[in-house]
Protein backbone atom coordinates (compact mmCIF):
# COMPACT_ATOMS: atom_id res chain seq x y z
CA UNK A 1 0.00 0.00 0.00
CA UNK A 2 1.08 3.66 -0.70
CA UNK A 3 -0.03 6.71 0.21
CA UNK A 4 0.88 10.70 -0.30
CA UNK A 5 -1.11 13.87 0.67
CA UNK A 6 -1.13 17.76 0.02
CA UNK A 7 -2.80 20.38 1.21
CA UNK A 8 -2.87 23.58 -0.43
CA UNK A 9 -3.76 27.41 0.59
CA UNK A 10 -5.30 27.88 -2.91
CA UNK A 11 -5.54 31.28 -5.05
CA UNK A 12 -7.73 33.41 -2.83
CA UNK A 13 -7.81 32.50 0.67
CA UNK A 14 -5.11 33.87 3.07
CA UNK A 15 -5.10 30.91 5.81
CA UNK A 16 -5.00 27.38 4.62
CA UNK A 17 -7.90 25.79 7.55
CA UNK A 18 -7.59 22.25 5.96
CA UNK A 19 -5.33 19.66 7.82
CA UNK A 20 -4.77 15.93 7.11
CA UNK A 21 -3.62 12.79 8.71
CA UNK A 22 -1.15 10.45 6.64
CA UNK A 23 -0.25 7.38 8.44
CA UNK A 24 0.15 3.68 8.18
CA UNK A 25 -3.15 2.74 8.12
CA UNK A 26 -5.22 5.52 9.29
CA UNK A 27 -5.91 8.52 7.07
CA UNK A 28 -7.98 11.37 7.17
CA UNK A 29 -8.89 15.45 6.06
CA UNK A 30 -10.51 18.04 7.76
CA UNK A 31 -11.34 21.07 6.27
CA UNK A 32 -12.22 23.80 9.45
CA UNK A 33 -15.03 26.47 9.63
CA UNK A 34 -14.71 29.30 12.35
CA UNK A 35 -13.83 33.05 11.72
CA UNK A 36 -10.56 34.18 12.43
CA UNK A 37 -7.97 31.09 12.97
CA UNK A 38 -10.76 29.10 14.89
CA UNK A 39 -11.55 26.83 11.51
CA UNK A 40 -7.34 26.15 11.47
CA UNK A 41 -7.11 25.08 15.03
CA UNK A 42 -10.76 22.77 15.08
CA UNK A 43 -8.50 20.64 11.93
CA UNK A 44 -5.76 20.44 13.53
CA UNK A 45 -7.20 19.44 16.78
CA UNK A 46 -9.04 16.64 14.90
CA UNK A 47 -6.57 14.95 12.72
CA UNK A 48 -4.33 15.39 16.01
CA UNK A 49 -6.25 13.60 18.47
CA UNK A 50 -7.11 11.17 15.64
CA UNK A 51 -4.00 10.44 15.25
CA UNK A 52 -3.23 9.22 19.06
CA UNK A 53 -6.59 7.65 19.21
CA UNK A 54 -5.51 3.71 20.42
CA UNK A 55 -6.27 1.69 17.36
CA UNK A 56 -4.94 -1.54 17.51
CA UNK A 57 -5.39 -5.25 16.33
CA UNK A 58 -7.13 -6.06 19.16
CA UNK A 59 -9.93 -3.40 18.91
CA UNK A 60 -12.77 -3.30 17.28
CA UNK A 61 -12.57 -0.68 13.96
CA UNK A 62 -16.00 0.54 13.72
CA UNK A 63 -16.52 1.35 17.25
CA UNK A 64 -12.85 2.85 17.56
CA UNK A 65 -13.51 5.10 14.79
CA UNK A 66 -17.22 5.94 16.35
CA UNK A 67 -15.20 6.43 20.17
CA UNK A 68 -12.50 8.93 18.57
CA UNK A 69 -15.21 11.07 16.93
CA UNK A 70 -17.32 10.87 19.91
CA UNK A 71 -14.36 12.29 21.25
CA UNK A 72 -12.83 15.08 18.65
CA UNK A 73 -16.33 16.57 18.99
CA UNK A 74 -16.29 16.54 22.60
CA UNK A 75 -13.04 18.15 22.84
CA UNK A 76 -14.11 20.78 19.65
CA UNK A 77 -16.69 21.81 21.57
CA UNK A 78 -15.26 22.01 24.57
CA UNK A 79 -12.60 24.60 23.02
CA UNK A 80 -15.18 26.41 21.16
CA UNK A 81 -17.26 27.50 24.29
CA UNK A 82 -14.58 28.36 26.83
CA UNK A 83 -12.40 30.46 24.18
CA UNK A 84 -13.98 33.38 23.15
CA UNK A 85 -11.62 33.73 20.12
CA UNK A 86 -12.64 30.09 18.97
CA UNK A 87 -16.30 30.20 19.46
CA UNK A 88 -18.46 29.14 16.80
CA UNK A 89 -15.51 26.84 15.29
CA UNK A 90 -16.11 23.31 13.54
CA UNK A 91 -14.41 21.09 11.26
CA UNK A 92 -15.65 18.69 8.66
CA UNK A 93 -13.73 14.77 9.16
CA UNK A 94 -13.30 12.33 6.82
CA UNK A 95 -11.34 9.23 7.92
CA UNK A 96 -10.13 6.02 6.55
CA UNK A 97 -9.19 3.14 8.25
CA UNK A 98 -7.85 0.01 6.45
CA UNK A 99 -7.37 -3.32 8.72
CA UNK A 100 -7.69 -7.08 8.08
CA UNK A 101 -8.13 -6.25 4.61
CA UNK A 102 -11.29 -4.35 5.13
CA UNK A 103 -11.48 -0.47 4.43
CA UNK A 104 -13.53 1.46 7.05
CA UNK A 105 -14.89 5.29 6.61
CA UNK A 106 -15.60 7.02 8.66
CA UNK A 107 -17.49 11.19 8.15
CA UNK A 108 -19.16 14.10 9.58
CA UNK A 109 -19.35 17.30 6.76
CA UNK A 110 -18.87 17.19 3.43
CA UNK A 111 -15.25 16.39 3.03
CA UNK A 112 -15.09 13.17 0.38
CA UNK A 113 -14.17 9.68 0.55
CA UNK A 114 -13.79 8.14 -3.27
CA UNK A 115 -12.96 4.98 -4.42
CA UNK A 116 -11.93 4.15 -7.95
CA UNK A 117 -12.06 0.28 -8.98
CA UNK A 118 -12.26 -0.66 -12.14
CA UNK A 119 -11.88 2.58 -13.64
CA UNK A 120 -15.28 3.22 -12.19
CA UNK A 121 -15.24 6.02 -9.41
CA UNK A 122 -17.36 5.69 -6.19
CA UNK A 123 -17.94 8.31 -3.73
CA UNK A 124 -18.30 6.27 -0.30
CA UNK A 125 -19.62 9.33 1.69
CA UNK A 126 -22.93 11.54 1.62
CA UNK A 127 -22.29 15.84 1.82
CA UNK A 128 -23.53 16.68 4.83
CA UNK A 129 -24.64 20.18 3.40
CA UNK A 130 -27.97 21.86 2.29
CA UNK A 131 -26.83 21.12 -1.45
CA UNK A 132 -26.12 17.44 -0.71
CA UNK A 133 -29.33 17.35 0.92
CA UNK A 134 -30.83 19.12 -2.30
CA UNK A 135 -29.10 16.55 -4.64
CA UNK A 136 -30.42 13.31 -3.00
CA UNK A 137 -33.84 14.77 -3.27
CA UNK A 138 -33.24 15.19 -6.90
CA UNK A 139 -33.77 19.28 -7.01
CA UNK A 140 -30.34 19.94 -7.75
CA UNK A 141 -27.60 18.60 -10.30
CA UNK A 142 -23.99 18.47 -9.43
CA UNK A 143 -23.07 21.46 -12.05
CA UNK A 144 -25.80 23.28 -9.97
CA UNK A 145 -24.44 22.52 -6.60
CA UNK A 146 -21.11 23.93 -7.62
CA UNK A 147 -22.53 27.36 -8.11
CA UNK A 148 -25.44 27.16 -5.40
CA UNK A 149 -25.62 30.58 -3.40
CA UNK A 150 -25.98 27.32 -0.20
CA UNK A 151 -22.83 25.07 -1.33
CA UNK A 152 -20.88 25.93 1.72
CA UNK A 153 -23.70 25.61 4.49
CA UNK A 154 -23.14 22.23 6.14
CA UNK A 155 -26.15 20.59 8.07
CA UNK A 156 -23.24 18.40 10.57
CA UNK A 157 -19.97 19.07 11.18
CA UNK A 158 -17.46 18.67 14.03
CA UNK A 159 -18.00 20.21 17.42
CA UNK A 160 -20.60 23.07 16.92
CA UNK A 161 -23.16 20.91 19.00
CA UNK A 162 -22.39 18.64 22.36
CA UNK A 163 -23.00 15.90 20.33
CA UNK A 164 -21.92 13.96 16.81
CA UNK A 165 -24.48 11.79 14.59
CA UNK A 166 -21.81 10.23 12.54
CA UNK A 167 -21.60 6.12 11.46
CA UNK A 168 -18.94 3.98 9.79
CA UNK A 169 -19.34 2.47 6.81
CA UNK A 170 -17.16 -0.21 5.48
CA UNK A 171 -16.21 -2.73 2.65
CA UNK A 172 -13.73 -5.29 1.56
CA UNK A 173 -10.78 -4.23 0.35
CA UNK A 174 -9.59 -5.56 -3.40
CA UNK A 175 -6.48 -5.86 -4.97
CA UNK A 176 -5.58 -2.38 -7.27
CA UNK A 177 -7.98 -0.33 -4.77
CA UNK A 178 -7.43 3.47 -5.12
CA UNK A 179 -9.08 5.60 -2.15
CA UNK A 180 -9.04 9.64 -2.60
CA UNK A 181 -10.24 11.28 0.70
CA UNK A 182 -10.26 15.54 -0.31
CA UNK A 183 -11.73 18.43 1.01
CA UNK A 184 -14.50 20.62 -0.85
CA UNK A 185 -12.06 22.47 -2.26
CA UNK A 186 -11.29 19.84 -4.69
CA UNK A 187 -14.98 18.25 -5.27
CA UNK A 188 -15.95 21.69 -5.54
CA UNK A 189 -14.00 22.55 -8.30
CA UNK A 190 -13.65 19.24 -10.69
CA UNK A 191 -16.11 16.89 -11.27
CA UNK A 192 -15.48 12.43 -10.04
CA UNK A 193 -14.68 12.07 -13.56
CA UNK A 194 -11.79 14.67 -13.80
CA UNK A 195 -11.00 12.93 -10.23
CA UNK A 196 -11.05 9.57 -12.14
CA UNK A 197 -9.10 9.92 -15.36
CA UNK A 198 -6.46 11.60 -13.11
CA UNK A 199 -6.54 8.85 -10.53
CA UNK A 200 -5.98 6.04 -13.11
CA UNK A 201 -3.75 8.05 -15.20
CA UNK A 202 -0.69 7.66 -13.07
CA UNK A 203 0.58 4.80 -10.68
CA UNK A 204 2.28 7.18 -8.09
CA UNK A 205 0.23 8.58 -5.57
CA UNK A 206 2.22 11.53 -5.12
CA UNK A 207 2.06 12.14 -8.92
CA UNK A 208 -1.73 12.16 -8.29
CA UNK A 209 -1.85 14.44 -5.21
CA UNK A 210 -0.08 17.05 -7.21
CA UNK A 211 -2.52 16.90 -10.25
CA UNK A 212 -5.75 17.36 -8.68
CA UNK A 213 -5.04 20.32 -6.95
CA UNK A 214 -2.97 21.60 -9.82
CA UNK A 215 -6.36 20.86 -11.20
CA UNK A 216 -8.36 22.85 -8.41
CA UNK A 217 -6.11 26.35 -8.13
CA UNK A 218 -6.70 26.22 -12.73
CA UNK A 219 -10.09 26.28 -12.03
CA UNK A 220 -9.80 29.34 -9.39
CA UNK A 221 -8.54 27.86 -6.93
CA UNK A 222 -11.00 29.40 -4.20
CA UNK A 223 -10.49 27.45 -1.63
CA UNK A 224 -7.98 25.44 1.00
CA UNK A 225 -7.64 22.00 -1.52
CA UNK A 226 -6.30 19.04 0.66
CA UNK A 227 -6.14 15.12 -1.27
CA UNK A 228 -4.80 11.90 0.51
CA UNK A 229 -4.52 9.27 -1.86
CA UNK A 230 -4.36 5.06 -1.05
CA UNK A 231 -3.63 2.88 -3.34
CA UNK A 232 -3.47 -0.22 -2.85
CA UNK A 233 -1.37 -3.01 -4.55
CA UNK A 234 -2.14 -5.19 -7.35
Amino acid sequence: MEASARTDVGLVRAVNEDNYLLGDVLFAVADGLGGHEAGEIASKMAVDILEGYPLSDETDPVNALCEAFTRINAEIYRRSTSCKSCRGMGTTLTALLIQDGIAYVGHVGDSRAYLVRNNVIYQLTEDHSVVGELMRRGMLTNNEAREHPQRNLLTRAMGTLPTVDMKVTDAKVEPGDRYILCTDGLSGTIDDSTILSVVVSDSAPCSVVDKLIALANQNGGYDNVTVVAVFVGS
